[in-house]
Formats: C-alpha cells, sequence, structure tokens
C-alpha cells in the first residue's frame, strides 16, 4: 500500500537496503478534554490531550495523519488487532512529509515511514501473535504464479470466515433450543419472551449477513474463476463444485425462511420449540456440506489457478503489468462484502488471518477513498470490542456486536 502523498524529493541517507523511517519532532497535541475516558476508547477521542493520556498510562500507542489516509487507517485497525496497548489517533494534516506519525509509547519517539516499516515497528515494539506486519514472502516463480497465490487467499480467507459465521449462527440456534428445554410449557414470561425475541432478530440479521457474503463469493467463483478454469483444465472439472453450489441455495433459503416463522410465533410455545428443532437440524447440515464444498475446491481447483492465469495471458487477456489485477477483480466483484458488510466478513476472521486478509486488501484495492471507508468502519467496530474477545473467538466477537448494535 502506498503512502499518502507523494514522497519528498530529497531524502536522508539510511542504511543500504532498508526502507526510510523518518524521525519527526512532536506532533501538536489537541485541545483537553473535560472528562475521564476508558483508555481502550482513546482511539474515538482524538480531542483528549496527549499529555494527559500519556500521564495516565505512558504505553499508550499513538498515531497522528490525515484523516483519508489509508496508510494511517490500516496503522490504526492493525494496533487494534494488536491489542497490545490502548490506541489514540489524533486527525492531522499536517504530518511530517505528507505521512502517518507513529509513537509507540511516551519513551519512544515519533516516527515515519512506508506502511510496512511502521508494521514492523510495531510488531517489534509488541511482541507475539498476531504479527500486523506483511510477511516475508517467497518470490513467485512467475506473475502467473503470484496472480494465483493472491486469488487462492483471497479465497480460502472468504471460506474460513464464511465456516465461522455459519458456526456462530448454529451454536447460538443449539443454545436457544437448550433454553428452551430447560424453560419447560407455558413458562416463558414477559421477560424472558421479550430477550428470545430480541434473540431472534439478532439471529436472522447474524445468518442474513452470512448468507448474502457466502452468496456473493459462490457467484464471484462462478463468474470470474470458474469459466476459464475449465478450459484450462478440461471440462468437467467445475461440474461438482457447480452443482454444489446449486443445491446450497435450497438449503439456506429453507434456513432462511425457518427464522421468518419463528418471528411470527409465540415465544416458547411447543410450535415454536420444534420450528426452532428444525433449524437446528437445516443449520448442522449446511455446515457439512458447506465445509466439504470448500475443502474439495481448495484441494482439487485452487492449485490449477496458476494454470488458469498462464491460460489467459498467453490468450492475450491480461497483461503482465501487475500481479494483483486478478485478485483486485476478485474483490471489485464483490461490492456488498467490501463495503457495508465488511466489518461482518472480518470478524469472521482470527486476528492473524485478519490481518492477512487486510494486506490483500490494501494492496488490491486501488480506490483510496474506498479503502479508508472500509478500514474506518472496521476500525469503529472493533474499538466496540474487548481486546480478549478480538484475540479468542471470532464468533463471540460478532455476538457481542450484534448485542451492542442499536
Amino acid at each position: 500500500m502506498g503512502n499518502c502523498s507523494p514522497s519528498p524529493r530529497r531524502r536522508r541517507p539510511t542504511e543500504p537496503g532498508s526502507p526510510p523511517l523518518h524521525r519527526t519532532a512532536s506532533a501538536p497535541s489537541a485541545a483537553a478534554a473535560t472528562t475521564p475516558v476508558s483508555p481502550y476508547a482513546l482511539a474515538r477521542s482524538p480531542s483528549m490531550d496527549a499529555a494527559a493520556v500519556d500521564d495516565e498510562d505512558g504505553n499508550v500507542v499513538r498515531v497522528y495523519g490525515s484523516d483519508g489516509c489509508p496508510v494511517a487507517w490500516r496503522l490504526r485497525v492493525s494496533l487494534l488487532y494488536k491489542a497490545a496497548a490502548p490506541v489514540h489517533f489524533t486527525p492531522s494534516e499536517a504530518a511530517p512529509l505528507g505521512r502517518p506519525v507513529l509513537r509507540l509509547s511516551a519513551a519512544d519517539p515519533e516516527v515515519s515511514g512506508p506502511a510496512e516499516e511502521l508494521l514492523r515497528q510495531v510488531d517489534a515494539r509488541f511482541e507475539g501473535k498476531p504479527r500486523v506486519a506483511p510477511p516475508e514472502r517467497p518470490r513467485p516463480a512467475s506473475t502467473s504464479a503470484a496472480a494465483a497465490e493472491e486469488v487462492a487467499e483471497l479465497v480460502r480467507l472468504q471460506h474460513r470466515s464464511s465456516e465461522r459465521h455459519l458456526e456462530g449462527v448454529a451454536a447460538k440456534v443449539a443454545e436457544m433450543v437448550k433454553k428452551g428445554k430447560k424453560l419447560g410449557k407455558g413458562q416463558s414470561g414477559k421477560g424472558r419472551s421479550y430477550v428470545e425475541g430480541a434473540e431472534v432478530r439478532r439471529l436472522g440479521k447474524w445468518y442474513g449477513d452470512a448468507m448474502e457474503v457466502m452468496l456473493e463469493h459462490a457467484r464471484m467463483e462462478e463468474t470470474l474463476i470458474f469459466p476459464d478454469l475449465q478450459r484450462a483444465a478440461h471440462p468437467g472439472v467445475c461440474d461438482k463444485v457447480n452443482e454444489q453450489h446449486g443445491r446450497h441455495l435450497p438449503m439456506m433459503n429453507g434456513i432462511k425462511e425457518d427464522i421468518k416463522t419463528l418471528l411470527t410465533l409465540e415465544l416458547g410455545s411447543p410450535l415454536f420449540h420444534e420450528v426452532l428443532v428444525n433449524l437446528s437440524v437445516r443449520l448442522k447440515r449446511l455446515q457439512d456440506h458447506t465445509k466439504e464444498h470448500f475443502k474439495e475446491e481448495e484441494n482439487e481447483l485452487l492449485p490449477r489457478l496458476e494454470d488458469v492465469r498462464r491460460m489467459q495471458r498467453e490468450e492475450g487477456k491480461v497483461s503482465d503489468k501487475s500481479s494483483s489485477a486478478w485478485a483486485s477483480e476478485a474483490i471489485g466483484t464483490m461490492e456488498v462484502t467490501h463495503s457495508k458488510l465488511f466489518p461482518f466478513f472480518m470478524t469472521g476472521l482470527l486476528p492473524q488471518e485478519a490481518v492477512q486478509y487486510l494486506d490483500l486488501v490494501c494492496r488490491c484495492t486501488k480506490n483510496t477513498r474506498h479503502l479508508v471507508s472500509m478500514l474506518r468502519s472496521l476500525a469503529e467496530r472493533l474499538e466496540d470490542a474487548n481486546p480478549s474477545i478480538i484475540h479468542n473467538n471470532p464468533t463471540k466477537l460478532y455476538e457481542h456486536l450484534l448485542v451492542k448494535s442499536p
């Protein structure tokens, strides 16, 4: 991902082979706040005085940068996934050289440089998982191999998010079934009915978002990958996965109808419990089919992507200028997933997977304004969660954010 503005004409000399890293003068502080702020809410409080924050906790990480700068937002999101210290973000158009400025603690100097170098500074300061800097990758054998690996990684990570969200919905329904057995007939009560009604509505929202992401992922494969895969390999190589896509849609629609039916029934009634049990069975069946389907795609189809890209180049469909063009096209076809549902999608990934996907998105999204919008929406959701939830359980993270939603 590039810098926020063109690089200066002259730079200070650095060690051979190392990216330029600039130490800066202290950034100007904002006006003082009059009310105490929770440390993990600092990222949403740019008006809080820098000295006051550092006096309260010398380990606060401070990021200065333009509100429209994707590097500043990537730093902010990566630090939230790191969850090693509170984060304070100060929008500032006066960042040196037009780049964001990072200060890892009150005792550390402020530094500025390329995104990858700043992320390596974060990893060096806060050891342990997840690492937020892009990994050192072996040089690919060809441009076709590099493009194929990017698309394969994109597909695999989308599979993991979908699997975990289905797992979360299924676990929630199983919990509701268990709760219904304990209550028994005629014991719901007004207070308990209200809680269960809210649970069903949140369940519908959760499953509806998961279904939209899965269907958009399937359409991306069917339009962008499978047709050329059929031609590059042999005519029947995608028949089975296309057939599975066709079988999954009625199953997914049936589950959606069951959830709608639950919303019309008396909470705690025998019919409500019967539909809930049926819903649990359907979800388990969809989970099993989806896992098997994703496994087949990853084992049988993704290893053939290099041949597909090579064929596309031989036919003159693509140029050799960018190995990220294919992944960029895949991201661009999934408009809903990478706009309004981006925070939802990302909560289905473990932190290490999430920063891998962020690296892909930042390299392959050419529209800076859209990229900033994606990163900002994700940061705002992560700020509403306790770091221990972010680290330990993606499905619990989304459930926590659902409960907190208005």
